[in-house]
């Protein structure tokens, strides 16, 4: 009988992710939409929808005010968002 080399689960997911990287992007998708409340805090109850394409996060708002202040917070969104993925997933956040 021929033996199998053993490999930690760690090894396994990265090479599912070498093999896959689309899977890849729509886990780290996934974990952002995880994230966005918390992130977000009390803001994120203005939130209606949430579009990810191509590296650009889609966030529709319901309240002028909200868009406002989130349009100022871009950039440190963004940086935010890309340092807990561990990866530069969004490239433009449009707010709208």
């Amino acid at each position: 009988m021929k033996q199998s080399k053993t490999v930690l689960l760690g090894e396994a997911i990265a090479s599912l992710w070498d093999d896959d990287p689309d899977m890849y992007e729509q886990l780290l998708v996934h974990r952002l939409r995880d994230y966005l409340p918390e992130l977000l805090g009390p803001m994120y109850r203005w939130l209606q929808e949430v579009r990810f394409d191509e590296g650009v996060l889609r966030l529709q708002v319901s309240s002028p005010a909200v868009r406002q202040e989130l349009g100022f917070q871009q950039a440190e969104l963004q940086r935010k968002i890309n340092g807990y993925l561990g990866a530069e997933l969004v490239r433009f956040i449009q707010i709208y």
